[in-house]
C-alpha cells in the first residue's frame, strides 16, 4: 500500500527524513502560530470599535463616556447583567475577569503539636514508628 511509507515511526527513519519531517512541522507550527496572531490581532480591532444604536444609549444612560462606549464594554456590560439576573455562569464568568474568582488551595495554619502529630502517623502509616 502507498500509505503504508507514511506509518514508518521516526525512529526507523533517515536522519534526513527525520529532519525534513521536523521542518515541515515547524513550518506549520509558526503558520499556526501567525494565524492566531492574526485572529487575535482581529478581535481585538473589533473589540475597539465603537457601538452604535441601542447599544450606544444603553451605554450613555450608564453614563460611560463616548470613548468608552466600544464593543468590550458592551459585553462586559451584557455579562454583568446576565449575572445580576442570577445567571451563574454569567457570575463566575465576571469573577474571573476581576480577579476574584474563589480558589481552589486551602491553605491550613498549625502549630507543633498538630505538625508532631501529623508527622508520627505519616510514620506509622509507612510502617516506622518514631
Amino acid at each position: 500500500m502507498a500509505n503504508e511509507k507514511n506509518l514508518i515511526p521516526l525512529n526507523k527513519r533517515t536522519k534526513s527524513e527525520r529532519r525534513e519531517i521536523a521542518r515541515k512541522g515547524g513550518k506549520a507550527s509558526g503558520a499556526k502560530r501567525a494565524e492566531a496572531k492574526t485572529t487575535r490581532d482581529i478581535a481585538e480591532m473589533l473589540d475597539a470599535l465603537s457601538v452604535t444604536g441601542k447599544t450606544k444609549e444603553a451605554l450613555e444612560q450608564l453614563g460611560l463616556p463616548t470613548e468608552e462606549q466600544t464593543q468590550k464594554v458592551a459585553r462586559l456590560v451584557a455579562l454583568q447583567k446576565r449575572g445580576l439576573q442570577g445567571d451563574v455562569a454569567a457570575i463566575k464568568l465576571w469573577l474571573e475577569i476581576i480577579g476574584e474568582a474563589p480558589t481552589s488551595t486551602v491553605k491550613i495554619e498549625t502549630n507543633d503539636a498538630v505538625r508532631e502529630a501529623y508527622e508520627k502517623a505519616a510514620a506509622a502509616i509507612k510502617g516506622k514508628d518514631t
